[in-house]
């Protein structure tokens, strides 16, 4: 009676702990740790967090997996401050997600100065179109395929010699340089800000311009209707101009004594006179080499009477 009482008990006991073990292995072949119920989608289910580690080695690593209740639920973490998604075969993976986010936390953040020349040196990154190794390993066969990936994007060694002073690239391993192209981002909206305020500053130039002129209209020069003589000073073709531009006028021949076309700076400050010789129809050449670029008055003066007056614009 003790011995199948013993017999009993033993079996109760071993049921109990194979019911209730930690660590179970069901009749496929399924682990499940932490859980007497194996998910059967799932090789190995474990029941809370799950902890890889290279101790006893110093330096050791760590690599945490997290599921939690609490926010954000389920952590990725890593005790170096690379997590890096690479394989020996393939070097590094592409990473897919709909979203990410990056601490950015102004609270976190010291030594807060603006990005210095942004403009200047985002003018000289080579935005370039390339071909890159992509060597991929056959599931079924195990061999690598061989192809190239086509993608835009820029050279690190480029962007690491234009922007020494923060960590937009790192060095790998094996000697690659890697970059966080996030970084370029606020690099490029400082960039557009210089950019803009370059934009603002002509506009305040060309503002300026068109008072001047209509500071000049409001005075009468320049307007056909004030010639009344017979004299006549023609708009300046081509104008605006580079090289050279040229002026017709005609002059009367009545009482012809002297004539001439003066010009002059913004200013007022006489800077060409051009003597005419004869009365009739006529026309002078101004080159622009004999000028600097910007807006100019020139003005007809016919026998010491100032005729008419118009502008010309020389460029650059």
């Amino acid at each position: 009676m003790k011995t199948k009482s013993f017999i009993l008990t033993s079996f109760f006991a071993v049921f109990a702990l194979a019911s209730f073990a930690q660590l179970k292995v069901d009749q496929y072949g399924r682990i499940g740790m932490g859980t007497n119920y194996p998910n059967p989608s799932y090789k190995c289910h474990v029941s809370g967090n799950l902890l890889c580690t290279s101790y006893p080695a110093n330096p050791y690593y760590e690599l945490r997996l997290k599921v939690g209740n609490g926010y954000p639920g389920c952590e990725i973490g890593a005790s170096s401050d690379i997590l890096a998604f690479w394989t020996s075969e393939a070097s590094y993976n592409s990473l897919r997600a709909s979203d990410f986010t990056q601490m950015s936390d102004s609270t976190l953040k010291r030594d807060i100065v603006p990005i210095n020349q942004p403009l200047d040196r985002l003018m000289k990154i080579r935005p370039v179109f390339y071909a890159i190794e992509n060597n991929k390993i056959d599931g079924t066969t195990g061999k690598k395929i061989l192809q190239d990936k086509h993608n835009f994007g820029f050279l690190s060694q480029q962007i690491r010699d234009l922007f020494p002073e923060a960590d937009i690239t790192v060095t790998d391993h094996e000697g690659y340089v890697l970059m966080e192209y996030n970084q370029i981002i606020p690099i490029t909206v400082a960039s557009i800000q210089a950019q803009q305020k370059i934009i603002d500053s002509l506009k305040s130039e060309i503002a300026s311009l068109k008072s001047q002129i209509n500071s000049i209209n409001s005075l009468g020069l320049g307007n056909d209707n004030s010639v009344s003589t017979g004299n006549v000073l023609n708009q300046n073709s081509p104008n605006p101009f580079n090289e050279k531009t040229e002026i017709k006028f005609s002059i009367d021949e009545r009482n012809f004594k002297s004539a001439s076309i003066v010009v002059f700076d913004m200013n007022g400050l006489l800077l060409k006179k051009y003597e005419i010789q004869n009365s009739g129809n006529g026309s002078i050449t101004i080159n622009g080499n004999d000028l600097k670029a910007g807006m100019y008055i020139y003005t007809l003066i016919v026998n010491q009477r100032e005729i008419d007056s118009k502008r010309m614009i020389l460029l650059n």
